[in-house]
């Protein structure tokens, strides 16, 4: 048998919404028909009832997805990226947002887009991430992963506050402000 791109393919949609319901059956309809195993993110799939598709925890998508297709708009992007960056596996966003910088294919053109990617005409693209670690008197108090920046600020307005910057375990320096913001390319 032929290697076929992306045998086992994630499907998330925006959290909470019900409005991604319809486009997530289409897709899982469409690669059910296409051979594809299709795993439905747990959260996505309590706004489907009646699904018929496997469902899994994301970390199991991570590690069991060859491509995790993200239906929402550019936020819904960025909480994928952030909780499946461990995985290393390719996302694809459906924009049903506003802007769609990160998830650019449309919901009209997402089953031919999609079917173009299956063929394997497409080209990926890696994007750097961020990790960030918070200490406050040596002590950790919290971190994440981040796919387009990380802010850095006081919950009170117009307070000051000193950081210690260091990248890659290297001290880069100490600076009083209300924040600090780190962007990726992204």
């Amino acid at each position: 048998m032929p290697d076929i791109p992306f045998q086992t393919i994630g499907l998330i949609g925006k959290y909470g919404d019900p409005g991604v319901a319809d486009t997530l059956k289409i897709l899982g309809n469409h690669l059910k028909a296409r051979q594809r195993r299709v795993l439905l993110d747990a959260n996505s799939a309590e706004l489907l009832p009646e699904h018929g598709l496997e469902t899994a925890e994301r970390s199991a998508i991570g590690t069991r997805c060859h491509l995790a297709i993200i239906v929402g708009g550019d936020g819904t992007m960025l909480n994928a990226a952030r909780s499946l960056a461990e995985f290393d596996v390719p996302l694809l966003g459906i924009n049903l947002g506003r802007l769609g910088f990160l998830a650019d294919v449309s919901r009209e053109h997402m089953t031919q887009s999609l079917d173009t990617i299956l063929s394997g005409n497409y080209r990926s693209e890696d994007r750097l991430m961020l990790q960030v670690c918070i200490e406050r008197e040596g002590q950790r108090v919290g971190e994440a992963d981040a796919l387009n920046d990380i802010v850095v600020h006081k919950w009170e307005v117009a307070r000051m506050i000193e950081l210690e910057t260091f990248i890659d375990g290297n001290f880069v320096n100490t600076h009083r402000s209300d924040g600090l913001i780190v962007a990726t390319p992204t």
